[in-house]
């Protein structure tokens, strides 16, 4: 092997940079953001100011309301916050100890520690930690892990070798040319990590009439407590009371929590039968599924298949000699 590898110098130089083999984990939203957007909604704004005004009046009684609210609000957090931590531990490279050649010596780092231009020793068994071309030796890599298909391919030297790949047999000196969040891994496990914010129809038309019946009571609270007050002579704490109780049935704080529940039930359901979700509300987007097309891969079949039955759009059959002619190819 004629290539000596990076200096120390230049692999200091190259970590200064950024251009190590390093994925930050940020697709997934922190903690913190998951407690913020189910605590200040629109609809807990609500509840709040009904609350702070009975508060004042003493009744604390009549403050009955604000499990419901609570309890919705739990449920939402403990759900994204389960997601996120299988979504945090989806990750398609391993943390491996890879072989490099640096200042003409052989050293063993990690593959987090791996830098731009490290020349690095595979062999047969290891995972191909970052993008990289082949500058010495031979390999049959296997890339279902990123194709879906189990074909061996053959690299021999200035071929290019995608990272999240396996290296089957043979031995071979590669030169990094993409690490870290620029290699075809990092792209791939950051889009199948990514929260695509896309509200389902029946949370939306539930937040759409939690909305609209918000702005209506504002007026009527106020209308109310003025005919209670002024009109009606009564004391503030009696006001409030009567206020509360008229505005508390116009908002269908149940049939939230109903939706929440029945949502988080399903999402239970599913992650016993091992199904990853983003949120809660793609149960509805899974529910209005009526044709799942899946593309024959090696991963998920085997590589026998037969043909069963040939049939056209119109529902006709083909002939034998036809299906014949298929399983003969």
């Amino acid at each position: 092997m004629k290539n000596k590898g990076l200096t120390s110098d230049e692999v200091i130089n190259l970590v200064s940079q950024g251009k190590i083999n390093y994925i930050k984990n940020n697709a997934s939203k922190s903690v913190g953001e998951i407690v913020f957007k189910n605590v200040f909604t629109y609809f807990n704004f609500i509840f709040i100011v009904l609350a702070v005004l009975i508060l004042f009046s003493g009744n604390f009684k009549n403050m009955m309301f604000l499990p419901i609210v609570i309890l919705n609000v739990l449920i939402g957090v403990f759900q994204q916050l389960k997601a996120k931590k299988i979504l945090d531990q989806l990750a398609v490279l391993d943390q491996s100890s890879y072989t490099v050649i640096r200042d003409g010596k052989e050293e063993k780092v990690l593959s987090t520690e791996l830098v731009l231009n490290d020349v690095v020793k595979l062999e047969g068994g290891m995972q191909i930690p970052a993008d990289a071309v082949v500058i010495d030796g031979y390999l049959s890599v296997n890339e279902s892990l990123l194709t879906g298909e189990m074909d061996e391919i053959e690299k021999t030297e200035k071929s290019e070798l995608k990272s999240g790949s396996f290296v089957v047999s043979g031995s071979a000196f590669v030169k990094l040319i993409s690490v870290g969040e620029d290699s075809y891994v990092s792209k791939l496990t950051k889009e199948a990590k990514q929260i695509k914010e896309k509200q389902s129809e029946m949370v939306s038309a539930i937040e759409k009439i939690v909305k609209v019946v918000g702005f209506i009571i504002i007026p009527v609270g106020i209308l109310l407590m003025y005919e209670a007050m002024v009109i009606n002579g009564s004391d503030y704490s009696e006001a409030v009371v009567s206020m509360v109780g008229a505005v508390i049935g116009m908002i269908p704080e149940g049939l939230y929590l109903l939706v929440t529940i029945a949502l988080a039930l399903s999402a239970a359901r599913l992650a016993k039968l091992n199904v990853l979700l983003h949120d809660m509300k793609s149960i509805e987007s899974l529910a209005r599924v009526d044709v799942l097309c899946v593309d024959k891969t090696g991963t998920i079949t085997s590589s026998i298949m037969n043909v069963t039955d040939i049939i056209t759009p119109s529902g006709k059959k083909y002939k034998k000699k036809v299906k014949k002619c298929y399983l003969n190819m």
